[in-house]
C-alpha cells in the first residue's frame, strides 16, 4: 500500500511540476503578449499529467500511465524551457541565469511529446504491455530515431532561433555528417511508426474482443491528431482538440472499458468512423470546389465540383459500408455472410467443420462466442440469442450466439443475419449427426462380422475340423486292422474314403486360412503389422516403417498381413538374426512389402530354404492377386519382397 501511494505522489508530483510550467507561460504571456502566444501546450501537459496520474494510482503495474506522465512532462518541459529562454533573453536585464542553455536545450522537447502518443502509446495500449516480443524493436527504433533528432536537431542555430535571439550557446556547423545524421534517425522514426501502424491495423482487424473498440477509439484520436500536426494546416483549437482526447480516449478504454463497468458504446465507435468519412469526403469535394472556382467560371466551376462530388460517392458508400462491417460484422450484407459460410463448410476439414462454422457465425456478427445447443438439452438463455436448428421438419439443436458485450443485445437487423445464417448451419449439424449415426452403425456391422467370423473360425477349428481329422483317423485304423485280408472293394473304399477326408480337412483349413484377419478391421494393415511386430520384441526387435499408404483393396491388404506375417515367423523361427525390418510402401501402382533381417540365411536354416512350406504359401498368396514374391539369401541375412498390384487387373 505504501508503494502504491508513493507512485501516485510522484505521478502528482509531476502534475504539480507541468502546473507550474503552465503558470510560468501564462505570467509570461501577460507580461510580453507579442514575445510568447499561449496555446494549448500547458493544458495538454496537465491533462495528460493529470490523467497518467489517475492511471498510475488505479493500474500501478499498466505503463501506460506512466508514459503519459512522461508524455506531460515533455510537454511542461518545452513550455517552461521555450518561456523561460526567450523571455530571460530578449526581455529580462539582466539575463535570466542559464536562460540561453535553456532555450536551446528545450527548443525541440515538443517533438517526442507528440510523437510517443502516436507510436509507442498506441504499441502498449491498452494492456500495458507489447503485444509480442518483435513489436520491441520498432519502439526502439522510434525511441532512438526521436533522442537523436531532438538531440541534434538542438544543437542548431535555427532552433534556438526559434526560443531566443542571438547566437546560440552550442551551434553544430551545417555538414554533410549532421544532416545525413538527422535524416537517418528522422527515417528510422518514420520506419518504426510505420511499422507501429502497421501492426496495429493488424491488432484492430483480428482482435474478437473487447481491444477492438478500444484501439478502434485510439486510432480515430491519433490518426486525425498526427495529419493535423505534420501534414496539413490545420487551426490550433482543432489541434488542441485532438490532442486533448487521447489522454480521455486512453483513460475510458484502460480504466473504464470493462473494468469500471462504463463501455465506450459500439455506436460511438461508429458514429466516429462514420464521421471521418463524411468529413473526408466533404474535404476533398470542398477543396475541388475551391480549385475550380480559381481556374474556372462559377457556374462551370460549381457543375465541376458537383460530378466530382457524384463521382466520389461511390467511394464514400465504399468506405461507409467498411466502416459498418467493422464495427457490425456483415448484418448489412446477408448474402455475402452466407457465401463465406459455404466457403468454409467447403474447405474445412470434417473434423473442423462445426468449429469453422460457428466462427464464420461470431465473425460475421462480431460476437464472441456461439455454440450449437443439442435438442433436448437444457436452455441457458442468459446474455445469448437462441435460434432454433431445423431440417426437414426435425429439430437438431438450437444455434446459440453470446451477445457482444452484457448490455448490448442485437438489433434487428443482427438477428435478420442470425435467421439468414441458421438454416446453413441447421445442414451442416444435420450432416454430422449422419455421419456420427453411419459411424456407429458401420462399427455395429463390423462388430456383428467380427463375432460371426470368429464363431465361423471357432466352429471350423475346433469342431469340424478336429471331427473330420478323427474320421480319417478312423479309416486309417480300419485299413491297418484288415491289412491284407480285406477284399479289394472294400480296401478301395476305404482308400476312397480316406482321401475324401482328407481333401475336406484341406478344404477346411483352406477357409479358415482365407478368412480375413480381424486386425485389418480393427487397426488397418500397418497397426495391425505393427501389432505382429511388438509381439516379436522378446525374441528380436521388428522396426516397422511405412509412408503413405492408399487405399486397397481387401485381397491386397490381406494378402500383404498375411505375407508380412509369415515371412516374420519364418525369421523369428529359424534365421538366427538379431533383428528385422518390415517395409511397406506404394510406388509405380504397386504394394510392396518387404521383410528383412540379418540372420545366417538359408544355408544355415533349412527350414526356410526355397521350396518350403512357408515360402511356398507367401508365392502363392501374391499370385492369387496377381502379384510376385522375390527372395534373396545370403550369409548376411534375407531380403523377402512381395509386389502386389493396387488396383484390380479388370
Amino acid at each position: 500500500m505504501r508503494s502504491r501511494w508513493g507512485t501516485t505522489c510522484v505521478a502528482v508530483t509531476a502534475v504539480v511540476l507541468c502546473a507550474a510550467a503552465t503558470a510560468l507561460s501564462v505570467w509570461v504571456a501577460a507580461r510580453a503578449p507579442d514575445l510568447y502566444v499561449l496555446d494549448f501546450g500547458g493544458v495538454y501537459a496537465i491533462v495528460c499529467a493529470a490523467t497518467g496520474a489517475l492511471l498510475v494510482h488505479l493500474r500501478p503495474r499498466n505503463a501506460i500511465g506512466w508514459l503519459l506522465v512522461l508524455i506531460g512532462l515533455l510537454q511542461a518541459l518545452s513550455i517552461a524551457g521555450n518561456t523561460y529562454g526567450s523571455y530571460g533573453v530578449d526581455r529580462a536585464d539582466p539575463d535570466w541565469p542559464l536562460a540561453r542553455v535553456v532555450a536551446q536545450a528545450t527548443s525541440m522537447v515538443w517533438l517526442p511529446s507528440l510523437v510517443l502518443p502516436a507510436t509507442v502509446l498506441v504499441a502498449v495500449y491498452p494492456s500495458g504491455w507489447l503485444p509480442a516480443r518483435w513489436w520491441g524493436w520498432p519502439v526502439g527504433a522510434v525511441a532512438m530515431g526521436l533522442a537523436v533528432v531532438t538531440v541534434v536537431g538542438s544543437l542548431s542555430q535555427e532552433a534556438y532561433d526559434d526560443n531566443a535571439s542571438g547566437a546560440a550557446p552550442v551551434a553544430l556547423p551545417q555538414t554533410w555528417w549532421t544532416t545525413g545524421l538527422l535524416v537517418a534517425a528522422g527515417g528510422v522514426v518514420v520506419g518504426g511508426a510505420v511499422t507501429i501502424w502497421v501492426g496495429t491495423v493488424v491488432r484492430v482487424v483480428r482482435a474478437r474482443t473487447a481491444e477492438r473498440p478500444q484501439l478502434a477509439w485510439l486510432v480515430c484520436v491519433v490518426l486525425p491528431l498526427m495529419v493535423a500536426v505534420f501534414l496539413s494546416p490545420t487551426p490550433g483549437w482543432v489541434t488542441g482538440t485532438l490532442a486533448l482526447m487521447v489522454p480521455g480516449a486512453v483513460l475510458i478504454g484502460v480504466v473504464r472499458y470493462r473494468l469500471l463497468g462504463i463501455v465506450v458504446s459500439r455506436g460511438l465507435v461508429y458514429l466516429a468512423l462514420t464521421g471521418a468519412v463524411v468529413v473526408g469526403y466533404l474535404a476533398v469535394a470542398g477543396a475541388a470546389a475551391a480549385a475550380f472556382g480559381r481556374t474556372l467560371p462559377p457556374v462551370t466551376g460549381a457543375v465541376a465540383a458537383a460530378l466530382l462530388a457524384v463521382a466520389l460517392s461511390p467511394a464514400r458508400n465504399r468506405l461507409q459500408s467498411a466502416a459498418d462491417r467493422f464495427v457490425y460484422g456483415q448484418r448489412r450484407d446477408p448474402v455475402a455472410a452466407v457465401t463465406e459460410l459455404g466457403d468454409r463448410v467447403a474447405s474445412a476439414d470434417e473434423d473442423d467443420l462445426l468449429p469453422a462454422v460457428l466462427d464464420t457465425v461470431t465473425t460475421a456478427l462480431r460476437a464472441p462466442a456461439a455454440r450449437v445447443r443439442p435438442a433436448g438439452e437444457a436452455a441457458d438463455p442468459a446474455g445469448t440469442v437462441a435460434v432454433p436448428l431445423r431440417v426437414g421438419g426435425n429439430d437438431v439443436g438450437t444455434l446459440e450466439v453470446a451477445e457482444r458485450r452484457p448490455g448490448e443485445p442485437f438489433t434487428a437487423a443482427d438477428r435478420q443475419l442470425l435467421a439468414a445464417l441458421a438454416p446453413q448451419v441447421a445442414v451442416v449439424v444435420r450432416a454430422l449427426e449422419l455421419t456420427r449415426a453411419l459411424e456407429r452403425e458401420r462399427d455395429r456391422v463390423l462388430s456383428a462380422t467380427h463375432t460371426e467370423r470368429d464363431r465361423i473360425r471357432r466352429d471350423l477349428h475346433d469342431g469340424l475340423g478336429p471331427s473330420l481329422a478323427g474320421i480319417g483317423l478312423g479309416v486309417q485304423a480300419v485299413q491297418a486292422h484288415l491289412g491284407q485280408q480285406a477284399d479289394p472293394l472294400s480296401a478301395g473304399l476305404l482308400a476312397r474314403l480316406k482321401d475324401e477326408v482328407d481333401a475336406a480337412v484341406r478344404e477346411v483349413r483352406r477357409i479358415l486360412d482365407g478368412l480375413r484377419p480381424t486386425p485389418l478391421d480393427d487397426i488397418g494393415l500397418l497397426a495391425a503389422v505393427q501389432r505382429h511386430a511388438a509381439a516379436l520384441a522378446p525374441t528380436m526387435p521388428v522396426r516397422v516403417t511405412a509412408d503413405a499408404l492408399p487405399p486397397l483393396l481387401p485381397d491386397v491388404e490381406t494378402a500383404a498381413y498375411r505375407i508380412a506375417q509369415e515371412a516374420l515367423t519364418n525369421v523369428a523361427r529359424h534365421s538366427r538374426a538379431r533383428s528385422a525390418e518390415v517395409g511397406l510402401c506404394a510406388r509405380d501402382g504397386r504394394l510392396e512389402v518387404a521383410v528383412i533381417d540379418d540372420g545366417t540365411g538359408f544355408e544355415a536354416a533349412g527350414a526356410g530354404r526355397p521350396g518350403s512350406v512357408g515360402l511356398d504359401s507367401m508365392r502363392t498368396r501374391a499370385r492369387a492377386v496377381g502379384g510376385e514374391l522375390t527372395v534373396t539369401s545370403g550369409p548376411g541375412g534375407t531380403r523377402v519382397v512381395a509386389g502386389l498390384p493396387l488396383e484390380a487387373s479388370g
